[in-house]
């Protein structure tokens, strides 16, 4: 037992008195004293942190400029030489549906919808024409109709930018159809095409996405009754929406009179200023009438109808 006790004495005093080599102790001081302090972790939270506000700050810019970034979505570029005036604001307002739709034709032109607007009274479509070869004439595209659910929409007129002539590639125009059903889903457009190196007329149709719930809304709508021979008599309605104006009904084809009240003319003024008129169509079997007019102003606070052949004036109520 002594003897253990002893062995363990002497090497505690050995164990005390030793040390480590000058060389190593050097180095190991040298080490401590240039040593950054650790702030690993502490960064990796401030950097999150950074990251996290940078995300938000691009999330919020975003969101305040959703609208904007919805407004450009939906304007149609490159149409104003093509359409009238009124069609023209709209599109700068973002009225339209921006669709983008290409298809290729037999001749290897590009066909693409670019958008459409729709309200009570038409469907308007807006497309162009490319073709790297050149184009023979936009009169060569000649759309006929729309057709879809509960819809079978006929062409009522239509506007281009300058026909191309040699060395055009490109041209755009619109189409106005009869309005479509607001249950269609899905339309398609029934057009003939005249191929460029020849007189051969083909026929096609393509078929695009609608959402009736994008339809622009009816501004008014309102009977019309007039007199004729101390008798009121309702010869139809005037419908006002922003793209057009319309005036429709149908006559007794055996009351002259009546048909001379109507047909000579009919003034449209609002807020004391008169509408332009775009034209008028009359069916002499049926008695159905139509006359075209611009559309009304926004900010509608009078309207009246000047019969031209007798001079009366009908109120139209606006509100």
């Amino acid at each position: 037992m002594n003897n253990i006790e002893d062995r363990l004495l002497e090497e505690k005093v050995r164990l005390s008195e030793s040390s480590a080599p000058e060389e190593l102790e050097a180095r190991l001081r040298k080490a401590l004293d240039t040593a950054a302090p650790r702030r690993k972790a502490k960064w990796k939270m401030k950097r999150s942190w950074t990251i996290a506000a940078a995300v938000l700050a691009v999330m919020l810019i975003a969101g305040n400029q959703y609208h904007v970034l919805a407004y450009y979505s939906k304007m149609l570029l490159g149409f104003d030489k093509a359409v009238y005036n009124t069609l023209s604001e709209l599109d700068k307002k973002g009225m339209g549906q921006a669709l983008n739709e290409r298809f290729q034709l037999e001749d290897g032109t590009l066909l693409t919808i670019d958008g459409i607007m729709s309200d009570e009274n038409q469907f308007i479509l807006y497309y162009t024409l490319s073709n790297p070869n050149g184009l023979r004439s936009y009169d060569g595209f000649d759309p006929t109709g729309i057709s879809g659910f509960q819809t079978d929409s006929q062409y009522i007129l239509r506007g281009a930018t300058a026909g191309p002539t040699g060395g055009v590639t490109e041209t755009k125009g619109y189409v106005a159809f009869d309005p479509v059903s607001p249950q269609a889903k899905e339309l398609t457009l029934s057009y003939r095409y005249t191929l460029p190196e020849s007189d051969q007329r083909l026929e096609g149709q393509v078929t695009f996405p609608y959402q009736p719930d994008e339809a622009l809304p009816t501004k008014l709508k309102q009977s019309i009754n007039v007199t004729v021979n101390g008798q009121t008599i309702n010869i139809g309605t005037i419908t006002a929406t922003p793209t057009i104006t319309l005036i429709k009904g149908t006559l007794d084809v055996g009351n002259d009179q009546l048909k001379q009240t109507v047909l000579n003319g009919i003034d449209v003024i609002a807020n004391g200023e008169s509408v332009s008129i775009f034209g008028n169509s009359w069916n002499s079997d049926t008695g159905a009438f139509s006359m075209e007019y611009d559309a009304l102003p926004e900010n509608l606070q009078s309207l009246q109808l000047i019969l031209k052949n007798t001079g009366e004036t009908v109120q139209i109520p606006v509100k």
